[in-house]
């Protein structure tokens, strides 16, 4: 595999960062239920902060408990979360799969396991686990267990670009590389908070959608269609397996 290191304008992103952290969330309210915080995250890559959080309200009160939440289908969580949620299907299917394996792994419906275990440890189980988007488990890690790392999804990569940060084509898993142990825990979840800030922003006026579109109506490299393919083969399999278990 060839090694791919990616730039980006160190100047420009402290800008950015600089600009929305008056005006971006201090804390994270879930920080306190591990659970509860896994939500969350996966409600948030790719969506504004405002639906992640009003999705998540929806799941506790039409839900007992989160174990409850589990055993529903898909098709059931999508309308808990809202049909028009971003991504919505494909979201669920996701948390449906981690949840079910959560549960296979320990019988309920609960993250407190990994306190107190090395930090190494609970990255690695976090990551394995079906279903698990590496923003989840990034954002996790920060705010979960004070680990330097700031969640990158797709919307945050369109954002760079459309403030020059980034220059060169790069996928969310390029740039979370290029900023891992750039930053102290502290400066991390500063950086996180303002970048979520500065992506809500670019949801709702419009631009994030005009840099989706755009991006897509890009032609993809040869292969990267055929690699999607299989991805999206893996996703379903592994949901399959998930729904089997649970």
């Amino acid at each position: 595999m060839r090694d791919r290191k990616t730039h980006f304008n160190i100047n420009r992103f402290n800008s950015l960062v600089k600009k929305w952290t008056p005006r971006a969330r201090t804390e994270e309210p879930n920080s306190g239920d591990l659970v509860a915080l896994f939500l969350h995250s996966s409600l948030l890559y790719d969506a504004t902060l405002e639906q992640a959080d009003a999705a998540l309200a929806r799941i506790r009160s039409r839900n007992v408990d989160f174990n409850e939440f589990r055993v529903n289908l898909v098709e059931e969580m999508v309308q808990t979360i809202h049909p028009k949620f971003p991504e919505a299907f494909n979201r669920m299917r996701r948390v449906r799969s981690t949840l079910a394996d959560v549960f296979r792994r320990h019988h309920k419906v609960s993250l407190e396991q990994l306190v107190g275990k090395p930090k190494r440890d609970v990255r690695t189980y976090l990551e394995h686990l079906d279903g698990m988007p590496t923003y989840v488990s990034s954002r996790m890690m920060l705010i979960g267990f004070g680990v330097a790392l700031v969640p990158v999804d797709q919307t945050t990569v369109d954002l760079m670009r459309h403030t020059e940060v980034l220059v060169d084509d790069a996928t969310p898993a390029d740039f979370a590389a290029a900023l891992e142990r750039r930053f102290s825990q502290e400066r991390a979840l500063q950086v996180h908070y303002a970048l979520t800030a500065a992506v809500d922003h670019f949801h709702n006026s419009g631009r994030a959608e005009e840099a989706r579109k755009e991006r897509e109506s890009k032609p993809k490299p040869r292969g990267a269609v055929k690699q999607a393919m299989e991805r999206a083969k893996r996703g379903r399999g592994s949901s399959r397996s998930s729904a089997a278990r649970a």
